[in-house]
């Protein structure tokens, strides 16, 4: 603002005074010009007056000093009979010149003629004599530009002080004007002193500041209250504005993008959070899409992008990405295409041999003497399906969430029970089963801690040793009770430690018998799960395995 009142100043202050030397030389070269003409019609008058008395007055005598001025006896046919400068007899005739013929007309004239290439001005001013002849004065005068011509260097000198002295006003009056101006408080624009033009502008300024924090405390308490509410949603949610950069990041958003600084990411691409095909795609055709619902992989988490224009009366407005974690739903249908899968290899085989022996026996193929034997397979193979639809069937229950009804329970006896149960499969292997349980007192699911201590005692029992030792121990410690299954059978190798309580896995087939369903360990887990409990395994190959089983007293 500055520069420009110092412009302002300094090209008017030049530009006066350019205008003001013009304006001075023109009226000082008409004031020249007319007194010179006054005076060339003075001196004519009398010199005419002169003749008239004396026509034989000799005008030789007459000493003219000044250059300009030249005098003329033109004979009454147009001859010069008298110059002062110049021989008469060289000049032309001037019958007719404007000057002669006017003064032989009405006794006198006066006329200016310019000369463009001399750049001069000449005064000519005829009277007509008694004697008929006329009597011719002229007078040259410099004409307005070449009168500046001739006082160039006094006007350059002229010109250059008026420079900096309006160099020196400009700079002054400049700073003067600014002075009051960058003092403005405009935090405060009602309570400032400035000059009577600004006061309707700071007036204004002061009423749009007015509205423009009631506008910014609504805009404030708005986003404010939308992060709020946005703050604690599961689901990741992301604004942007119209050019597709970002406004807001929730923390969820912050979690599955591993964001620690979302203030930096603010005003920034959304291409700056992600560059993967989808977001790329999203971005460049942002304007094009109304919604979009897609799956997408994020660092091994599923998630359900949902993209939304958000749009004002068909004014654009911004975009909104929202990420709904569907890990568990994903997962959930993979072990269900996976437990599907497994599921028909499973029954297929038993199946497969139940068929086969009743076709053979149908078919009268088999004989009399091995029908017996024939139906024992059967009805094994049959319970052996029977087993596992009942593994599956309970597997499912307890996946699904539903709260089994809690009872009180001895462990103690329970446990015992449990061994008692397995003590002929044990025996028949020569596996010891040994059980050391405190006498606890406890609610818990009757059914959950029947199947969690036959199949953790049962693979125990299975995968061990000839002679083997099965034991299994029970006991609380500070709010909490433990199971301790260890044998020392055949072990875990370390590679299938993290697979063993997935469905229908075995570590050694050899050693699984018919009647097992894979599903043992499985249930197990979900069940520990279920109950908020916790379960490690140690194992080593060729020395056995122990599994510790925690769970909270109630």
């Amino acid at each position: 603002m500055i520069s420009r009142i110092f412009r302002s100043v300094f090209f008017t202050t030049i530009l006066v005074l350019i205008l003001g030397l013009g304006a001075s030389l023109f009226i000082s070269s008409y004031q020249l010009i007319k007194a010179d003409s006054d005076g060339l019609i003075s001196f004519t008058t009398k010199l005419e007056n002169a003749i008239n008395k004396n026509p034989s007055l000799d005008l030789t005598l007459l000493e003219i000093d000044d250059y300009r001025v030249n005098l003329n006896l033109i004979h009454k046919d147009g001859h010069v009979y008298y110059d002062s400068k110049v021989d008469p007899s060289t000049l032309e005739n001037h019958s007719d010149r404007d000057e002669f013929i006017q003064a032989e007309k009405t006794g006198k004239s006066r006329v200016y003629r310019y000369s463009s290439t001399l750049g001069q001005r000449t005064v000519y001013y005829a009277v007509r004599l008694n004697s008929g002849d006329v009597l011719r004065c002229a007078y040259t005068t410099e004409n307005i530009f070449s009168q500046a011509l001739s006082l160039g260097l006094h006007l350059l000198i002229i010109l250059l002080l008026a420079i900096v002295v309006s160099v020196i006003l400009a700079k002054r009056i400049s700073a003067k004007i600014v002075s009051p101006i960058n003092k403005i408080d405009l935090n405060n624009p009602a309570d400032n002193v400035v000059y009577d033009e600004l006061k309707p502008f700071l007036e204004r300024i002061d009423s749009h500041q007015h509205r423009i924090k009631k506008l910014l405390r609504k805009v404030t308490a708005a986003h404010s209250q939308i992060k709020v509410m946005t703050a604690y949603m599961s689901e990741g949610i992301i604004f942007l504005n119209k050019k597709g950069e970002v406004i807001l990041i929730n923390q969820s958003a912050q979690s599955i993008f591993n964001i620690d600084e979302p203030e930096k990411y603010k005003g920034e691409s959304l291409l700056n959070i992600n560059r993967s095909p989808i977001f790329c795609s999203i971005f460049e055709k942002r304007e094009e899409i109304e919604s979009l619902k897609q799956d997408i992989e994020l660092s091994g988490k599923y998630y359900k992008l949902i993209f939304n224009k958000i749009s004002e009366k068909d004014k654009l407005v911004g975009f909104v990405l929202l990420f709904v974690d569907i890990t568990k739903t994903k997962q959930l249908q993979m072990q269900r295409q996976e437990f599907a899968s497994n599921v028909s290899h499973e029954l297929k085989t038993p199946l497969q041999s139940i068929i086969g022996r009743a076709e053979l026996i149908e078919n009268g193929i088999v004989r009399p003497d091995d029908l017996q034997n024939f139906g024992k397979k059967i009805r094994s193979e049959g319970q052996a399906l029977l087993n596992m639809i009942n593994d599956i069937m309970f597997l499912s229950k307890v996946e699904s969430g539903v709260k089994a009804q809690s009872e009180h329970i001895n462990l103690k006896s329970l446990s015992e029970s449990v061994v008692d149960s397995l003590k002929e499969k044990a025996s028949k292997k020569g596996v010891t089963l040994v059980l050391d349980s405190e006498d606890l007192e406890m609610n818990f699911v009757r059914r959950y801690m029947s199947e969690i201590l036959y199949n953790l005692i049962d693979n125990a029992i299975k995968y061990n040793k000839e002679n083997g030792t099965v034991n299994c121990k029970i006991f609380s410690q500070e709010h909490k009770f433990f199971i301790v299954v260890k044998d020392s059978g055949i072990g875990i190798p370390k590679e299938d430690q993290d697979r063993i309580f997935e469905r229908f896995f075995c570590v050694d087939r050899s050693h699984s018998n018919k009647d097992s369903t894979g599903l043992g360990l499985t249930i197990v887990k979900h069940i520990v799960e279920e109950c908020h409990g916790s379960i490690d395994v140690d194992s080593k190959l060729g020395e056995g395995t122990t599994f510790t089983l925690a769970f909270e007293m109630a």
